[in-house]
């Protein structure tokens, strides 16, 4: 086991609040872990529950226990456990999930073989709250539980593939991306990941089922469609279409407006609200956090500058217009071309792969030592021919 004052490899980071059911389980999958260098920062979240004294009854110095004293949140707590965390990869697991004994050492054999990696995830298997197989799990694990270019822009647009319970993130990399927005309930992890491919961030996932994630009512991350609906177009907003933008996708800001105009959730917001939201995506005016962008949206003015572009966006995009069928062809030029690339890459790499494998084999100093060989051979071979 590390000593205490020796900086750990590897800073788990478990919030929990009124777990005191699972959080056990969720503790001994990290003590259970191959790769043992490693430190436990728990935050609990002023649970009502026996959870504290869970935490407690284990015996092992590397487990750090905050105790918040007044509730914070998830992003709240998960910034506070940041804050306090000193390994060089943090590792997150939500107090309800647990994790395969390799699952550390695989993840850091992949940073290895990439460097350049700065967050690494891992396929998931999704539970009930029992730990039994969820009845959706066949349907959610299939879209999950493939390979996602999250290097690319066109990837997170509405989509989070990214479980955080799975997550390994490189310290210095979100020191420099920043903390969790902490008036955000339902996507702060979709904000963050966002945030961090527009600061330049390496993504990668491990491709087996290394976490085991419970699905339950007590989850908050789709208990409010309208308020996730939100979060996700602000973290869009800010991070998706600037980095768009820089890279010259204008096919992706086509998308992202698409996506929203067409959502669901968009007509559950007042006409005014919802020609404000428009606008604001169109705009992408500087805000300073989520709360701030919240209140804009809901604001009423009803003939501002934002509401006019809104409600001309929407005209855009309704159902049966031209920019209407224009967006949806523009996102299946876009599925068949990631395709068509990700086949080429995959081409191209499979010939270097030979390439190297022939350079290796007829190296000069190879070529030396063969021709060598037959230089020693020639006198019999002459004494052979000559019938001597």
């Amino acid at each position: 086991m590390p000593e205490l004052n020796h900086q750990p490899l590897l800073s788990y980071i478990v919030l929990s609040y009124n777990y005191e059911e699972y959080i056990g389980t969720t503790l001994r999958s990290i003590l259970e872990q191959t790769v043992q260098d490693f430190e436990i920062v728990v935050v609990d979240d002023c649970s009502r529950d026996n959870s504290v004294a869970v935490i407690r009854s284990f015996d092992d110095p590397r487990i750090r226990l905050i105790v918040n004293e007044t509730n914070l949140g998830g992003a709240g707590s998960y910034n506070r456990a940041v804050q306090a965390a000193r390994g060089t990869w943090l590792v997150n697991l939500d107090a309800d999930d647990w994790i395969a004994p390799e699952k550390a050492e695989l993840q850091l054999r992949a940073v290895e073989a990439d460097p350049s990696l700065d967050i690494v995830g891992s396929y998931v298997t999704i539970l009930d709250h029992e730990g039994a197989p969820h009845p959706d799990a066949p349907s959610l694990e299939s879209g999950i539980n493939k390979p996602h270019e999250l290097n690319l822009v066109q990837m997170w647009i509405g989509m989070n593939w990214l479980c955080r319970s799975s997550s390994m993130v490189r310290r210095a990399a979100h020191l420099r991306i920043g903390l969790d927005d902490a008036g955000m309930v339902r996507a702060p992890d979709y904000e963050l990941w966002t945030r961090a491919l527009r600061m330049g961030c390496k993504f990668a996932v491990v491709p087996q089922q290394l976490t085991f994630m419970r699905l339950h009512k007590r989850g908050v991350t789709h208990a409010d469609p309208l308020g996730q609906f939100l979060e996700l177009s602000y973290a869009m907003m800010r991070n998706l279409i600037p980095l768009a933008e820089a890279r010259a996708l204008y096919p992706a800001v086509e998308s992202i407006m698409a996506w929203i105009a067409r959502h669901g959730e968009l007509c559950k917001l007042e006409p005014r609200h919802a020609y404000r939201l428009l606008g604001i995506m169109m705009a992408t005016p500087d805000f300073a956090d989520f709360v701030s962008f919240r209140s804009a949206v809901m604001a009423n003015d009803e003939e501002g500058t934002l509401t006019r572009s809104g409600r001309r966006a929407l005209t855009i995009y309704r159902e049966g217009s031209p920019g209407f069928a224009y967006a949806t062809k523009l996102e299946q030029d876009i599925g068949e071309f990631i395709h068509a690339r990700n086949y080429w890459q995959a081409q191209a790499e499979h010939w270097e792969r030979m390439y190297q494998l022939r350079h290796t084999r007829y190296t000069p100093r190879r070529i030396a030592s063969a021709l060598l060989r037959r230089a020693k051979r020639a006198p019999l071979l002459l004494r052979k021919l000559s019938g001597s």
